[in-house]
């Protein structure tokens, strides 16, 4: 493990990157457990998942996962582990504990970002080929669509369950999605947009903090993660993160902020 020190800078005060983790080859997305004990992040090339035990910043276990598998997301209950495999229409359900593979299902479409609702009832699948966002209820079947996304790589979902954003690759932008009737969805309808927010150059990966407070933004491959303020949907700062940033997400507390680095195969451990 390497110590990366150098400090940024933003509207939200210094931000400090304490740590970088070597992680798999082309690392994609990370995700958290609610718990702050592990985040889970895949690796592209190896097709695998590492996870991370946060209390020590040390790689605890690595499983085969998929064939390029992209997006990833923790059930409320730390048990088990989703998986997108963007090569083909699956997605992979692992029990957390051993890495071993509970169950498959196929969606008829590449999956791209994953996201579980804030009530833990729903698995919200990024279906960026067809400008649409899944709705799955236990990985048994889609319970309903939200359309008119506009190519929709990552998720991230508001603490409180209320609004749903949606990072637009190739629009510069962040859309905000009202969220509060996803958990009962059995249709399939547009979505229901708050706004949309501006930001830099290839907007992938998204992380809110607990607190609702901040969307944090990684550029790919523009070493850069923006930080928005939700209320005033503005860009407030910005954190430099060299390697090709791609997946983020926050921990529980709100003090870390975890960042895939593409080129780099690390994981940065930011304070922030």
């Amino acid at each position: 493990m390497s110590v990366f020190t150098t400090p940024t800078t933003g509207a939200h005060g210094d931000h400090q990157a304490i740590e970088t983790i070597p992680v798999g080859q082309t690392p994609h997305s990370v995700a958290a457990s609610r718990d702050g004990r592990r985040v889970y992040v895949t690796s592209f090339l190896d097709g695998t998942v590492t996870a991370v035990d946060t209390p020590a910043n040390t790689v605890a276990t690595t499983f085969p996962a998929a064939v390029g598998p992209y997006g990833v997301a923790v059930a409320a209950d730390g048990a088990r582990v989703f998986v997108a495999e963007n090569s083909s229409t699956f997605i992979h359900v692992f029990e957390a504990a051993t890495g071993d593979q509970a169950i498959s299902t196929g969606f008829g479409t590449r999956p791209y970002g994953l996201a579980i609702t804030a009530d833990g009832s729903r698995l919200l699948i990024a279906n960026a080929i067809d400008d649409q966002v899944l709705v799955s209820d236990t990985l048994t079947k889609t319970r309903g669509i939200l359309t008119g996304v506009d190519f929709p790589v990552a998720l991230a979902v508001s603490p409180d369950g209320r609004l749903l954003y949606a990072s637009n690759y190739f629009r510069d932008s962040v859309t905000v999605i009202d969220a509060t009737g996803i958990p009962t969805l059995e249709e399939t309808v547009p979505a229901d947009v708050v706004a949309t927010v501006p930001v830099r150059r290839g907007p992938y990966g998204l992380a809110v903090s607990p607190d609702g407070g901040r969307l944090f933004v990684a550029h790919f491959p523009f070493d850069t993660v923006s930080v928005v303020d939700t209320t005033t949907r503005t860009v407030t700062g910005t954190i430099p993160v060299p390697g090709g940033p791609r997946g983020a997400a926050t921990s529980p507390d709100g003090s870390r902020l975890y960042v895939t680095n593409y080129f780099d195969r690390t994981l940065s451990v930011i304070a922030v």
